[in-house]
């Protein structure tokens, strides 16, 4: 993951306390919270044999981070814990994972879906976690939506705030431009390839407003 990537997960997370990392992959996340002694506590978990070995080839002899093997949330059991990310998985693995959130209602949830940002905060919404912050990381000419959470009623949506999230929308941060551009271009291919519905030119149109906004036209 790179290191825009992880530095946006960072901000989003509490300024100190224990967090974890759920599905560290190589522990970069974790390594980097470590290496920051505010946090006093640093979990890494992995769910497969595999990458759990590499996760422990990764961090080494390094104390200040506690490995645990198991699925989403379950290695967490118990724990009273300030943050958690979850980063680099799809919109609906995510979503799984959270479904377990209730067992740890005074802690931030970071999020960082590979692509579906807009299936995912309409899946928040469905499980009672409201968005709290919105960062966004460039890499390699695309843009990549992390998303802060906790639990709490969820404000009403709207389809764009569900497609360019409610708190970019406001903030506009260097790359909402792109991001906008990301969400338009399946729409329209899917009008010039004649699968028009009647919402698809007012939904292409809105978008096309927030980025013309954005880049103050």
């Amino acid at each position: 993951m790179s290191l825009e990537r992880l530095r946006a997960a960072k901000a989003l997370l509490p300024p100190q306390g224990r967090v974890a990392d759920v599905g560290a992959g190589d522990g970069d996340l974790a390594r980097m919270l470590a290496a920051d002694h505010a946090f006093s506590h640093v979990i890494a978990t992995e769910a497969a044999e595999g990458p759990f070995a590499r996760l422990r080839r990764a961090c080494g002899d390094d104390r200040s981070i506690e490995l645990r093997f198991g699925q989403g949330l379950a290695p967490l059991l118990g724990e009273t814990l300030d943050g958690i990310a979850i980063l680099g998985m799809g919109a609906g693995t995510i979503l799984e994972i959270l479904e377990d959130h209730r067992e740890h209602q005074g802690a931030v949830f970071v999020l960082g879906p590979m692509q579906h940002a807009p299936t995912l905060r309409r899946g928040l919404a469905a499980s009672g976690l409201a968005i709290v912050d919105e960062r966004l990381a460039l890499e390699a000419g695309r843009v990549y939506e992390l998303i802060a959470v906790r639990a709490a009623e969820c404000p009403a949506m709207s389809w764009l705030d569900l497609q360019l999230g409610p708190v970019l929308r406001k903030r506009r941060p260097p790359g909402f431009g792109l991001l906008c551009e990301q969400r338009l271009r399946p729409l329209r291919a899917r009008l010039a390839a004649g699968r028009s519905d009647p919402g698809l030119l007012a939904n292409i149109r809105a978008i096309e407003e927030e980025y013309d906004a954005a880049r103050g036209t």
